[in-house]
């Protein structure tokens, strides 16, 4: 079937130009759009990393129904380029996100994008077993942490049987940090449930 374009010759100038510039902005949209869904979509990440993806699926703090891989792995790219960027390259990588990383850095800082009042609370709330202070650890006089993945490391990632997403224990007890506190057995400074009803709700938890 042969598409007849001689009607376009007779159309007025103005028309042409704006067919023309529709053409282009057309397909310019269309390439981006296509290039940052296949650069975006979690089946792109899942072919090569197909258990580190379940994991993730499974996450309980970062469900895959709200936060995805390339925001947690990409770095954020402000509205704006900064003086020594390009202004096309900028815009480019805002759009179809390219530089995929694991690095502490780059997950930290997407850590503090999304969650910038965690490292101020004193207590978290809705915790069920475990309270821990961020203002005493994040920066702290005594604690030099400035490093979210020093304790959540395994946060959408988490290896072990039952899933909490959580620092974990023996984590506090390395170096120099709650070394004493097992001495004197200070659970209480972390746990303000007692042990045996802290594994009756670990039980509930496991259950559902």
């Amino acid at each position: 079937m042969k598409i007849d374009f001689s009607f376009y010759k007779d159309l007025p100038v103005w028309l042409k130009s704006s067919l023309i510039i529709g053409v282009v902005v057309s397909v310019l949209v269309g390439f981006f759009a296509v290039s940052r869904y296949t650069d975006i979509n979690d089946g792109l990440c899942r072919g090569c990393h197909p258990t580190i993806h379940a994991m993730w699926e499974n996450s309980k703090a970062h469900p895959a129904s709200k936060v995805t891989c390339y925001e947690c792995h990409t770095k954020e790219m402000g509205t704006f380029p900064d003086e020594d960027t390009n202004l096309i390259i900028h815009y480019r990588d805002k759009i179809i996100p390219i530089h995929f990383s694991s690095g502490r850095k780059m997950l930290n800082d997407n850590c503090l994008r999304c969650h910038d009042d965690i490292p101020k609370l004193k207590e978290v709330k809705n915790t069920r077993i475990v309270k821990i202070s961020h203002a005493k650890h994040y920066k702290a006089e005594k604690v030099k942490i400035d490093d979210c993945m020093v304790c959540h490391y395994a946060i959408a990632h988490d290896k072990f049987a039952i899933e909490t997403n959580r620092p974990r224990m023996q984590g506090c007890f390395l170096g120099e940090c709650h070394k004493d506190d097992t001495k004197e057995e200070r659970c209480e400074l972390c746990h303000f449930v007692k042990l045996v009803e802290e594994e009756k709700v670990l039980e509930k938890i496991t259950e559902k």
